[in-house]
């Protein structure tokens, strides 16, 4: 069956060699020498019938009831075109969310933190050593505090993320108007003489306490430990300029401030810190307030946070890091440097676990479509058995008069079951075409309705290789099992029977 897959495909060659000669004359020496190089190919005894001859044969009986044929090949492309049609969307869509959720650097990324209620604690030496693990090229620290935002004589308390150029960069954190800070420093030049510890630490403001949770700092009332907190303020040195800061759609509408004045606008925030973040578990820092300039805006509009520069916070004295972000050489090195790391105890996450995720359930959805599309697959496929079985009725002294010319019962076998391989391949080729189309149009109405709506056009409809050469050995091997028993039963019909047959 493998060989006749082959030839079908070298006879459909020869057929369109054929069909250029009429145009092309000269053309006709390649044509018959391929078709010697398929006979010679096929290597049968001069007495038998070579596939390509019996492929030819089965081609003209094909011809002969072309009605019979166009209905039977075109079941059969729309089973098919119903399975291309509903896995492309599959694939179309998979690629789609996945190409949202994550670029290809961030492939290669591993976000390092550590485990709740454990001695371990994400600083400078840290860095220093994840640096030396093979196949790392880039180790990005993270500082999540609380900011107290005053504006417009309005406070209110907002996330706030100390980082450099290099690791926004590398979260593909582009602003929408503005642009990013340009500090890439990690080293504080804090004046440890501008710092003083206050007598009576209730005078502050309302304790908060910063509980990390993946990139995001959450905001919990601790009024009732405020006489537990040893509280130092800081001041932040005057040495540190540029104090940008890259915000957050939700944080201007938390502000009231229109997102088309916003650049260049000033806000005060004090920065509140505490926890694993400064030496000892009950210390407090905070700052004073400090006047940062607006000159960045993301798109982010779900939790109010923004952006500054590492080294700002890092001035505050906090010697413990939030979480990094450790960018390796490849994506294939990325699992053997994650197990380095959770071996020294520190919890990861990468958007690969995600991405493993989406491929788990659309693997289950294509499934689920693919069954559906093989309904209409196997309705076709009794369709052509059907054909396949008239056809061996209306052929029955055909049948004893090649047998009495010396037909082998083999050769006779193969010449149904080559019809019904030749409607199978058909069927597949014209169904892959089908199902194409029929998604591009789906993907245009779509892509029509996100313009008119002020979005992108889209892509939902991908067809992978693979599967394509999956589809074309589905189709033969359909017209296979469906050509199987009328095959069978012409290799015993006796030919004197036949030849009486009316």
């Amino acid at each position: 069956m493998i060989g006749y897959f082959f030839f079908i495909g070298g006879f459909l060659i020869l057929k369109f060699l054929t069909f250029l000669t009429t145009k092309l004359p000269f053309l006709k020496g390649l044509r018959n020498a391929f078709y010697n190089l398929l006979v010679k190919l096929d290597g049968v005894p001069d007495n038998s019938i070579s596939r390509i001859e019996l492929i030819e044969l089965a081609y003209a009986n094909i011809k002969v009831k072309k009605t019979r044929t166009f209905i039977t090949v075109g079941g059969m492309a729309v089973g098919i075109s119903a399975i291309v049609f509903l896995v492309s969307i599959g694939f179309g869509i998979q690629s789609l969310v996945v190409t949202k959720v994550a670029r290809a650097e961030e492939l290669r990324q591993i976000e390092v933190s550590t485990a709740p209620k454990t001695n371990l604690f994400i600083n400078d030496e840290l860095i220093k050593t994840f640096k030396d693990f093979p196949n790392v090229n880039m180790v990005l620290p993270q500082i999540a505090v609380v900011g107290k935002v005053n504006y417009n004589n309005s406070s209110t308390d907002v996330a706030v993320y100390g980082v450099t150029k290099d690791y926004l960069e590398q979260s593909a954190i582009s602003p929408v108007s503005g642009k990013i800070f340009e500090s890439n420093d990690i080293e504080s030049t804090l004046d440890v003489t501008t710092t003083t510890v206050l007598d009576d630490p209730t005078d502050l403001t309302e304790v908060r306490d910063e509980i990390l949770v993946g990139d995001w700092v959450e905001v919990e009332d601790e009024s009732n430990m405020i006489s537990q907190f040893e509280t130092t303020k800081v001041v932040l040195p005057e040495s540190l300029s540029d104090k940008d800061a890259v915000v957050n759609r939700a944080f201007l509408k938390l502000l009231g401030i229109d997102e088309k004045d916003a650049i260049d606008k000033v806000f005060k925030v004090a920065f509140i810190a505490s926890g694993n973040l400064v030496s000892g578990e009950l210390s407090r820092i905070e700052s004073t307030e400090t006047e940062y300039r607006i000159i960045g805006i993301t798109l982010d509009e779900s939790t109010p946070f923004f952006y500054v520069p590492f080294v700002h916070l890092k001035s505050l004295g906090i010697q413990n890091y939030s979480l990094l972000k450790v960018v390796v050489n490849s994506e294939e090195k990325l699992v053997n440097v994650r197990n380095l790391i959770e071996a020294q105890g520190f919890n990861t996450s990468s958007v690969v676990d995600t991405i493993k995720q989406i491929n788990n359930l659309f693997d289950t959805t294509r499934t689920i479509l693919a069954a559906l599309g093989t309904v209409a697959l196997l309705v076709a496929s009794l369709g052509m058995f059907n054909t396949l079985t008239v056809s061996l009725l209306e052929r029955t002294r055909e049948i004893g008069l090649l047998k009495a010319m010396g037909m082998k019962s083999k050769e006779i076998r193969d010449s149904f079951l080559a019809e019904s391989m030749i409607m199978g391949s058909f069927g597949g080729f014209f169904g892959l075409l089908l199902g194409f189309i029929m998604g591009k149009i789906l993907e245009f109405a779509l892509s029509m309705i996100a313009v008119n709506s002020g979005s992108n056009a889209i892509s939902i409809i991908e067809v992978p290789f693979f599967f394509i050469i999956m589809i074309i050995f589905l189709s033969f091997f359909v017209g296979v099992l469906t050509g199987l028993y009328p095959a069978r039963r012409a290799t015993k019909i006796s030919a004197l029977n036949a030849l009486r047959y009316e």
